[in-house]
């Protein structure tokens, strides 16, 4: 993967990093998806995933006047994907956690009554919720993704660019670990 500038490359590979874990949903059986030999299970991890990225696709919904009065405007350039990523990694490092947040732990997750296929359901949650934040990037102007800004809670306030390179970097992590979740049980 090239680091991501524009927004054209960040909409490319946001849509690639969704693709990538929906092929690895789609490859574990129950069993996998369920379970795992330690720490999250793959469908904890997609849990995880869905809480983090659905309050940005509200939040990038909001017309830009209602961010500025929020937020404020970003007094500094966004940082390039391998600085947010370097920070972000830096913070792991120090030990944060997701278990530092409720909000986008697993268990948080609020799966509604009647759903038979958990892992059908939250697979299509996550392209949902992706095909959302992709059309909702396409409507803002390239300037705005380094004008705008809005607070995260383990690196503090970022420009709309920096959460779509947090939110790559964080959707690739995780994959990752989706797919090591999944392969570390026997189907």
């Amino acid at each position: 993967m090239n680091a991501p500038q524009t927004k054209a490359d960040l909409i490319d590979q946001l849509g690639q990093a969704q693709r990538d874990v929906a092929a690895v949903v789609e490859s574990l059986t129950t069993a996998q998806f369920n379970s795992s030999s330690e720490g999250w299970s793959a469908a904890g991890y997609l849990k995880h995933l869905l809480l983090s990225v659905k309050p940005f696709v509200r939040a990038f919904q909001f017309p830009a006047d209602q961010l500025e009065r929020r937020f404020g405007l970003a007094q500094r350039p966004s940082m390039t994907y391998a600085e947010l990523a370097a920070a972000y990694d830096a913070r792991l490092a120090e030990g944060i956690k997701a278990e530092d947040y409720d909000k986008v732990l697993p268990t948080e997750f609020r799966m509604p009554e009647g759903v038979e296929d958990e892992q059908a359901y939250l697979l299509q949650s996550w392209n949902e919720s992706n095909a959302r934040l992709l059309e909702t990037i396409s409507g803002w102007q390239e300037a705005d993704l380094d004008r705008y800004q809005l607070p995260h809670p383990a690196l503090g306030v970022l420009t709309l660019r920096e959460m779509l390179f947090f939110t790559l970097h964080h959707n690739t992590l995780h994959g990752r670990d989706i797919k090591e979740a999944g392969s570390s049980v026997n189907a």
